[in-house]
């Protein structure tokens, strides 16, 4: 359990008492001045009183972490990475001021090797080496600071302190914001001293608990499902269902988790019926629920959005926006909609061998999903987002849509260079091709939403086995994207005059 630490307020009280009448006749700067410093004193202080020693065998050492931190997921698609620590307190709407984190870089056996791995992987602006302490347990130590500038949070100290072997060196950094570096870097120092390492053949039981969970049940992906759940830090709790795995920061009896689980499998078998596979998907469908938004940016989630689809990772990722924590979120609630729009992306993923359409159709479709609306456990409608077709309205926002043509062959980068405009009209586009009855009534416009998607699968499988043929390199990878992409653009829309698609678009938008 967590220790308290100190309250200033109620150090100083105790200390004009017990100074009694002389404290009465004292300076009152100074006074003021030494209950600072004391107060500071103590909170220097306090987290070394709350070390606590925790072993990982997996990894094969062990360490000690402050009690005011708490283990936070490591986000899988950074190389190495295998602890991350934030404080318990930590704001819930930014991401944590200080962090420590633990990676094991392979080959990095001298201070050189550190130094290159460091200047790649952190990129600081400044980068000094320190003294560090002697030879342990075989490993050689090597300590650095600096500073990073980060341009979502701002500037960060940056200390890191690794224990070199010969084929490897595990690698504590710790960062924090310059207001706080006399307090941190202390615990920082402490922490990197703490390493002790062991040798261990034997799984943690930890692993054995879940192997031992997993064997019992009739799912697939049973060894993915180990995996993951062998690699949860403290607090998080996990809800398993056929095709998925979600992972949530919170109560296990927390009518919000069942509520995920159920949608998501509501939301899964919709996107099925409406994007039928024509192979079996052979990926698990990972969910990570973080407990807010200050967490979900310590994981890497974007300022700018509540979640993510992490296609190397194969991780859905949002976080709990809820302002009231009581109950199960209302239909249409912004966390459900994320949901939705996520594992739309989820599912296009696997179902089109891990290629992306192009932006328009790809988050058009996701938000057009978003609107889903469940009645005893199915998705009864599509309900439109109507703030989507009122800001694409508004006479300055008008004059910034692109040309339909232009929208359907932008590339990410573009779309997302006037995301605002570029993905409410994507939207839009989807939700006409869809649901206009100009567009049923039409031959040639008719299905154009579900024939992009299959020519897009079908050509993107033929790229590659003629790349498996002849040889992956960069060029030759996006070349195939490209052609496969433009494929599916010639099929949905073989035969139609776009100038007349997007007037027909344009007049169906203003009456929404």
């Amino acid at each position: 359990s967590r220790r308290a630490r100190p309250d200033p307020g109620r150090v100083a009280a105790a200390v004009r008492r017990g100074f009694g009448e002389r404290a009465a006749r004292a300076d009152g700067r100074a006074m003021a001045s030494l209950l600072r410093l004391i107060a500071a004193a103590l909170l220097l202080a306090a987290p070394a009183l709350a070390d606590r020693t925790e072993k990982y065998p997996e990894h094969g050492f062990s360490l000690e972490r402050p009690t005011r931190f708490e283990a936070r997921p490591a986000p899988p698609d950074i190389d190495g990475l295998l602890l991350v620590f934030a404080p318990r307190d930590a704001p819930s709407d930014q991401r944590a001021p200080v962090t420590h984190t633990v990676f094991r870089v392979p080959g990095a056996t001298d201070e050189a090797d550190v130094r290159r791995w460091i200047q790649a992987r952190l990129q600081p602006v400044e980068l000094l080496p320190e003294r560090s302490v002697r030879k342990r347990y075989g490993r050689r130590p090597a300590r650095f600071v600096g500073q990073l500038a980060d341009p979502d949070v701002g500037d960060r100290v940056l200390f890191v302190h690794a224990w070199m072997g010969d084929g490897d060196a595990i690698v504590f950094v710790g960062e924090c914001d310059p207001a706080i570096e006399r307090r941190e870097v202390r615990g920082f120092d402490r922490v990197a001293d703490s390493f002790r390492f062991f040798d261990s053949e034997e799984e943690s039981e930890r692993r054995e608990e879940w192997t031992r969970h997993y064997r019992r049940k009739s799912l697939p992906f049973i060894e993915e499902r180990i995996d993951v759940a062998s690699a949860l830090v403290e607090g998080w709790e996990v809800r398993d269902t056929k095709h998925s795995m979600v992972l949530y920061h919170g109560n296990a009896g927390s009518p919000v988790l069942g509520q995920i689980t159920g949608h998501l499998e509501a939301i899964r078998a919709r996107l099925a019926q409406d994007f039928p596979p024509d192979r079996p998907i052979d990926q698990l469908s990972v969910v990570r629920v973080c407990r807010d938004r200050g967490e979900y940016l310590t994981y890497g989630g974007n300022p700018s959005t509540v979640g993510f689809f992490n296609p190397q990772s194969q991780e859905l990722v949002f976080y709990d926006a809820r302002t009231e924590r009581e109950g199960e979120l209302p239909d249409g609630h912004p966390v459900l909609q994320v949901l939705y729009h996520e594992a739309c992306h989820q599912f296009l993923h696997h179902t089109a061998s891990a290629l992306s359409p192009h932006s328009w159709y790809d988050e058009g479709t996701a938000e057009y999903y978003a609107g889903a609306r469940l009645v005893r456990g199915r998705v009864h409608s599509i309900e439109r987002l109507p703030q989507r077709a009122a800001y694409l309205q508004r006479p300055e926002v008008a004059a910034r849509m692109p040309a339909l043509e232009r929208l359907l062959r932008m590339s990410q980068r573009e779309f997302y260079a006037d995301a605002d405009v570029n993905y409410s009209m994507g939207y839009a586009f989807v939700r006409f091709l869809i649901t206009a009855p100009e567009v049923k009534g039409h031959t040639l416009w008719r299905g154009a939403h579900e024939r992009y998607f299959v020519a897009l699968r079908t050509a993107w499988r033929k790229e590659a086995e003629a790349l498996a043929l002849s040889g992956i390199n960069a060029e030759r990878y996006a070349a195939a994207i490209g052609r496969a992409r433009e494929r599916a653009l010639e099929v949905a829309f073989e035969g139609v005059e776009i100038d007349r698609l997007e007037r027909a678009f344009l007049g169906w938008l203003a009456q929404q």
